[in-house]
Order: C-alpha cells, then structure tokens, then sequence
C-alpha cells in the first residue's frame, strides 16, 4: 500500500527547487496531497524497492556485510557464474555458501562518497569472514585484485570468524575481487568444498566497533518488519546500528521520482537520501532528522533518469525505518487488454538467422531493403529489443517451442535432444483443437533432436533432402494452411534463408554486389567456409568481407519477397485480417564485429537482438513499439493467450500482449541469453553485459549498438547494476518463471517468498 492510499494517513511532498534537498514533511495530521496528474495520467509504480531489496548492498559502522547463505550472496558472485561456489546450501543446520573445489572469489563494489567501505578516500580496510572448515589440517589464503594478504590456520570443526588487513595499495574504486585458497577439500553431499562460508564484512580499519576488538561483529543485513510510526503501521526496511547505509543498483526509469517515509525510534536520528550515477557528482535528495512520526517525501531524481544508478538510505545517530521506498512515474492508466475471442488461425513465420539491424523498421541506415517487413510491421506491434536464448539454431527454437530456458529443456549441443519433460506449444495448442503442422527447413528443428511431438503435419525439407528455400517452403505449407482455414490452426514455418549457404537469387544479389568476385569464397560453400575462417584456415581481406556480407543481405531481401507472398496468400484467402501472425529470428550472424564470423560462438549483440513482429488485431495494437526487453522465450506464453489457453506453471515466459498495452506496468525486464558453460549475456534497458572468457563487457546499447567500446571499468554503477541482475539470473535459470517472479531486473513478491530473503 502506497502511504497516499492509507485510511489514516495523508501526506506532503515537500521539495526544495533547485537544489534537489526535500525537507522533512509535517505530521500526519497535515491533509495535503500531490500534484493532480491530470486525466490521462497518474502516479504510477514502477518499482517496488522493498520487493527488490536483492538488488541492495547494506552497510553498518563503515562496512560492507555480506550473507552468504540468501539471495543477497548471488549479487557479489555472479550468481555462480565463474566464481566457485556452491550456493542455497545448508551447514549444521544454517544456511551457508559452500567452496566448490580449493578456491572461490567474489566481487565487491568500493566508493569514496563517504560512509561506505571507502569512506572519503581508499584506506588499510579490515576483511572479516565467518566460516567452518570441512577438511582437516586446513588454511586459507586470501587475495584481494590477486595481491596475497594473508594465510591463515582455519584448523577444527567448529564455525570461526576470521579477520584480515587489507593495505589500501591493493585496494580500488569501483569492483574489488576477493580469492580464497585453501588447502585441502572433503567430499560434502557428493561434492568436493573445502569450507561453508556464513558471512564477509569489509569496511575501513578502525571502522569496527572498538568493542569487539577492532574486528567488525558478525554482519546483520538489511531486515524488513511492519513498523508503527504514529499509529501507522508501514512495511519497512532499516539496518541496526548507529550508522549505516542501504545502497540499491538500479536502472532508473525516465521521469521517475523516489517516494518513501522515513522514521526512527531514536531521538536525533538523521535520515540523508543520495542518488548516484557514474560520471556524475552524487546529488542529495533528503537531508532530515527523522521522528517518531512518519515523514514522507516524493524526491525527483532529474539527471539519473534513464541511466544506471545507485541510490543510498543513509542512517546516522540511530537506526532509521525506510517506508515502503519505490520508484513511481507519471504515465497514463493502463488501458484494459481487449477481450477477444481466440485467434484461430496462428502462424509463426522464422526467419532463421535474422539480426535486428539488418532490418529497416529497426536499422534506418541499413542498406538492406526489407519492404515488406517493414510494411508488416506498421500493421503489427513491434518489439524493439527482443533477445534470443541462444546463439544457434537448436536452442532458440528449442526455448521458443517451450517457453523455458536452454538449462531446462536441454537442447543445448549438436548431441543433446530436447527433453521430454517440458511442454511442448504443439502438443499444448493440439490439446486445445488445433490443427498443427511444422515445415521447416532448419534440420535441426526435426525429429532427429525431439522436434516431432505434437504435430498433425510434419515436414523437414533438410531431412527429406528437398529444396530448403522459404519460397518452396512457403508452397508445401500454402495447402495445408488453405485446406484448414474453417479449422483452428497452428503452423510453425521454419524459412531458413539467409542462413548459409549464402545463395542469393542473381537478381537480389545485384542489389549489393554488381561486380565480378574472383576471391576464394563459394557461395555454395559459404557454410563450411565460414568454419574455416573461424579456425583461421581460410584468409579473407576486406573485398572478401564484403562479398560475404552482400551475400547474406541478397538472402535477406529475398526472404522479404517469399514473405510478401505468403501475406498476399492469406489475405487472398481472408484470412489475414483474422489470424495472429509472428515474424521472428532464431539468431543472427556475425560479420567481425568482434572478429568473428557466423553463429554460435559469442553472445555480442549481432548474434542475440532479433526482430520480434506481432500481428493480431485487436490484441496486439498496430504501428506499437515496445521499448522493453523481450525474449523469443515469451512467446511460447504469448501463442497460448492467443489460442484463448491458460499458461501452465512450467513455463518461464510470459505473455506479452499485456506488455504491449502497458510498459509501465512491467518494466525494468531483462532479455537473458546463455552459452552453455562458456558465455552469458544480458540485456537490461541501457546495458548489455557479456560474460565470457573469465571475464565482464559492459556496453552502452543506446550510445554503442555493434558494442565496440567495453565501458566496465568506465562506469562502476552500472556494471554493479548488471551483475546483481546476472547473479539472479544465472542462480535461478532452471527455476525463474517470469509469471510468478516478474523479471530479474524487477522482481515480484512471490520471489522472496519463494527464493527466502
């Protein structure tokens, strides 16, 4: 409940022009209220900062304190990704993170705004940690950026808590990797660990509280409890303690203010609200003594719109209890989704290996002519960054046919079949009345992989050894679709040009190349050539590049074409205008952008943002451009609220007809694509963050689309932002339902009930 909807509760926002300072607000008995938005608009949240309190770091007495054993250790492990450790495990009874193996690391984030690790400059800094050993005879040594400041007895089986100096010389603004070594490891549940880990603090030397020794006490976080102010009761969130700071990462949306109350229990406590954005000065929002009473105020954060920032609670003289924090902007009232009947007639139109940029709607400055995609997507809505789950064939159809993540249906390498112990969109829309058929020219969407479950018509031209063209698929399927059209019907159409072999019809090739070609490539064998300059057993200069590249875009200009036929063929059949049809890619291809050239082996923005066109009247709005992240994964949800289905608890999309009526109301979102045990990448409004080879890209994708320039060292902010979100991700991948859990960039309640705090 927002603190302007309680019974017994009015307040005022109390802002101070031009310096961005918000005094304290008056007693509750005062009876103003905020701005009338006026009719089109109202104050609307668009995120629920007690609900994402995952995404926050807590402070207390000058240190970090981390808890190992919740949610709030994915955030400085990636969630696993890379840094050794077994999470959500128990240890005598409590819950810990175990060491997978000898070694472990995490990453901790340090400014110098004043009351965190940093304080105002880089000092010596105490690290302490609490943890059992689980092998004998044991010592750890750790390292800090990989200087070596300390090895240590961890002998015994008793839990111990431990301290370290850490000199301020190893130490660094911005993501500090922490290591430890150990010696020995023991079997745990048929694992290897070497220790259970409990907590971490890192904060300042003679920051600790002179009580216990100078060693900071065992870290308590962040708690959230139904606090009574004035009687009023408030959900909120506070840290113990004299001093402390609540510092939440997130991407802030455009027009956004921060509303919350603010109170304490302790005479004199002073309560300061920060935002924070890299390249920019911190800015003070709230500088007040908090009273006894609920004070509230709604704070404009101005310049750190639309950008990656941190936001800080900042307690001094006494605890202090922030109410019900959330960001909220000014937006229309969600319209009502219309209530159609079911769509029954539903076509998925694949274009296999698609990038978004090669398209005009989503390039303006390509050269690629793509008309009749671009006239569809007039008469569709558009999804301007859809994100595909994998970089090849097998695991985006598999994700898209199943509504979940590669992880779970298993579809991940050239041997792998998709399991069958997920849903299928065949079987789910059969089950439902519908005819179903697959023709597809992409032989890994076959039986051969599990592709065959549920279909009435089933046809694979690759494995039938026919001619693989979308204009020959298009002329198979036309009877099918045309001898249903008083049926309900479901067809996927799997069209796989411009996928290699780059073959382009002469007279689509002339439009980019209409000059001899003498170089070594083959367009007959561009596939195999393609491994071959990726192995480096075939050298190509830039005309070759260029040959390549004009090879591929004649493809894509005739898949337009076959396109532009099968649209004249429905609407020739007066079916158009009452189906639900999808355009969308499975992947894209790279053309040394990063030095690559292909599919399948990177997870840069070339290979994963995809065209995502939806065409269904009266669902769907037309000539709609949806900003949001979507992933190919949603649409399995989508084709159900289509068909008039129920979307069962096993699939980890979402529909996405609300999203296309209502940003606001499902916004930050997160478009997540995943490599196996080799890369990950993530895409969340701004950013886009690349996680491969040991390493974190950063990429500004509204400054920086073909992601040439790496800003992670450049914007501290931002790449904590990106790793908090990845760290749920990568922990939850086989379990996150959007349906239940919202986004990882913006999760629900449900998620913390679920997840545990």
């Amino acid at each position: 409940m927002s603190a302007c909807s309680h019974p017994r509760f009015a307040f005022v926002a109390l802002l101070v022009a031009g310096c961005g300072i918000a005094a304290a607000a008056p007693a509750p008995e005062a009876t103003a209220k905020p701005p009338d938005a006026g009719p089109a608009t109202k104050v609307r949240v668009a995120l629920d900062l007690l609900n994402n309190r995952v995404h926050a770091s807590a402070h207390s007495a000058g240190n970090l304190i981390i808890d190992a054993g919740s949610t709030d250790f994915l955030k400085y492990v990636d969630g696993g990704w890379k840094t050794s450790w077994i999470l959500g495990e128990q240890d005598q009874g409590a819950p810990v993170a175990l060491v997978a193996g000898l070694s472990a690391q995490l990453f901790v984030p340090i400014d110098t705004d004043g009351d965190g690790v940093g304080g105002t400059a880089l000092g010596d800094a105490v690290l302490a940690f609490t943890l059992r050993s689980l092998a004998p005879k044991q010592k750890v040594s750790v390292f800090v950026n990989e200087k070596s400041v300390a090895t240590l007895d961890v002998d015994g089986a008793r839990k111990k808590r431990l301290h370290v100096a850490v000199p301020a010389a190893v130490l660094r603004v911005g993501e500090n990797r922490i290591r430890f070594t150990f010696r020995a490891a023991a079997s745990v549940k048929a694992k290897r660990s070497a220790a259970a880990f409990s907590d971490l603090s890192l904060g300042l030397a003679g920051a600790a509280d002179a009580a216990a020794g100078g060693v900071p006490p065992e870290p308590v976080g962040a708690r959230v409890t139904d606090t009574l102010f004035g009687g009023v009761h408030r959900p909120a969130i506070a840290i113990a303690g004299n001093t402390s700071r609540l510092s939440y990462y997130l991407q802030i949306p455009p027009g956004a203010a921060l509303e919350l109350g603010y109170g304490s229990e302790v005479a004199g406590a002073h309560a300061s609200v920060r935002v924070s954005v890299d390249g920019q000065a911190p800015r003070q929002l709230l500088d007040a003594e908090a009273s006894s009473r609920w004070s509230e105020v709604s704070l404009p954060l101005g310049a750190a719109a639309g950008q990656a920032a941190r936001i800080d609670f900042i307690a001094h003289g006494g605890s202090v209890r922030w109410a019900e924090p959330r960001l909220t902007v000014r937006a229309a009232a969600p319209p009502a989704i219309p209530a159609e009947p079911r769509f029954d007639h539903i076509f998925v139109w694949m274009v296999d290996t698609l990038r978004a940029d090669k398209m005009r709607v989503y390039n303006p400055h390509t050269r690629v002519e793509t008309p009749n995609y671009d006239a569809f997507a007039a008469d569709a809505t558009r999804f301007e960054w859809a994100q595909v789950p994998g970089t090849w064939s097998l695991p985006s159809h598999a994700s898209l046919l199943t509504g979940v993540y590669p992880p779970v249906h298993k579809a991940v390498a050239h041997e792998a079949k998709l399991s069958k112990d997920v849903a299928f969109i065949a079987e789910d829309l059969k089950q439902r009345g519908f005819k179903t058929a697959i023709f597809s020219s992409n032989g890994y969407v076959s039986g051969k992989w599990g592709f065959e479950r549920g279909w009435d018509a089933y046809r694979n031209f690759i494995r039938e050894d026919l001619p693989n063209g979308a204009d020959y698929l298009w002329k198979t399927a036309k009877p099918w679709v045309l001898q249903n059209q008083r049926k309900a019907e479901f067809a996927y159409l799997a069209t796989v040009d411009p996928h290699v072999a780059y073959t382009p019809k002469p007279q689509f090739l002339k439009k980019y190349w209409n000059k001899p070609y003498k170089g070594p490539l083959k367009p007959a064998l561009t596939g195999v050539q393609l491994g071959l300059i990726g192995a480096g057993k075939l050298k190509i200069n830039d005309n070759d590049k260029a040959y390549l590249e004009a090879l591929h875009d004649g493809e894509i200009t005739q898949s337009d074409s076959v396109f532009a036929t099968f649209i004249a063929d429905l609407k020739a059949a007066n079916l158009y205008d009452h189906s639900a049809v999808i355009v969308v890619s499975d992947h894209g291809d790279e053309f040394g952008e990063h030095g690559r050239f292909g599919h399948g082996q990177s997870v840069y923005q070339e290979l994963t943002r995809v065209p995502l066109l939806i065409h269904a009247p009266g669902r769907m709005p037309a000539g709609r451009v949806v900003h949001a992240d979507v992933e190919i994964m949603d649409l399995y949800a989508t084709l159900l609220d289509l068909a008039g289905a129920p979307v069962g608890p096993r699939i980890q999309g979402a529909s996405l007809i609300p999203l296309a009526w209502d940003e606001v109301g499902a916004t930050p979102r997160a478009g997540f694509t995943i490599d196996g045990q080799v890369a990950r990448g993530l895409k969340v409004a701004r950013y886009r963050l690349v996680a491969a080879s040991g390493r974190l890209e950063l990429y500004d994708e509204f400054e920086d689309r073909l992601e040439q320039k790496d800003i992670a060292a450049l914007r501290p902010i931002a790449l904590r932002q990106m790793r908090g979100v990845l760290g749920l991700l990568h922990a939850y991948e086989t379990r996150w339902t959007k349906a239940r859990w919202g986004t990882a960039a913006n999760v629900s309640a449900n998620f913390l009930k679920d997840a545990g705090p």
